[in-house]
């Protein structure tokens, strides 16, 4: 490790990180979730880091490079895993907990883009929700599903996303086990009759 990396992961005498990088991204994205990307300026950013403006546009030359940074790996790190899950042949099962896992892990990203979904304009990702539900669904469904399959798949996706994301107060573990177990019932669920 470089003696400038080690001197950055330092930590202060008040618990924080001294990564600078990582705390503009934790403290832009709490600011996101509370205010929206469109009412968080950079001037807000900076106050709440005890940072000067220039300090932080040195980090960030703008606010949309800032957001691009803190969003953009979240979906990459979505594509990358429809991408492999594809090829994995995991259970339905194994493909929700990934799913979830996913989800969990980038939950203050996605808790602001549910907040305000503009930021998705400064990653150009305006298309990526509905991509990624018909590829999720896919996934879960099968390619040649029926109408009832595939609808069971999008609301089993998107209330998977939802509880990783939004159930704060339930303990990980449990959390994750729950979720998993109302996902794969929805998808069990036999077609309603006609």
């Amino acid at each position: 490790m470089s003696r400038a990396k080690a001197v950055t992961d330092r930590v202060r005498r008040d618990g924080r990180s001294t990564d600078t990088a990582t705390r503009i991204h934790e403290v832009a994205l709490e600011l996101f979730i509370s205010q929206g990307f469109g009412k968080t300026t950079m001037q807000h950013i900076a106050d709440r880091l005890a940072l000067t403006k220039s300090a932080l546009y040195y980090h960030h030359p703008t606010k949309a490079d800032l957001v691009r940074s803190a969003v953009q790996p979240a979906i990459d790190e979505v594509d990358a895993f429809l991408a492999g899950a594809a090829d994995a042949r995991l259970t339905t099962r194994e493909l929700l907990e990934q799913f979830f896992d996913l989800n969990y892990r980038n939950r203050t990203v996605f808790l602001a883009l549910l907040r305000d979904p503009s930021g998705l304009a400064e990653v150009d990702a305006e298309d990526w929700v509905p991509r990624l539900a018909q590829e999720f669904q896919r996934l879960l469904a099968g390619p040649d599903a029926s109408s009832w399959r595939r609808i069971c798949a999008v609301m089993a996706a998107n209330g998977l996303s939802r509880s990783a994301t939004l159930l704060t107060d339930i303990p990980p573990a449990e959390l994750r086990e729950l979720s998993v177990r109302a996902a794969l019932a929805l998808l069990e669920q036999p077609p309603p009759a006609p």
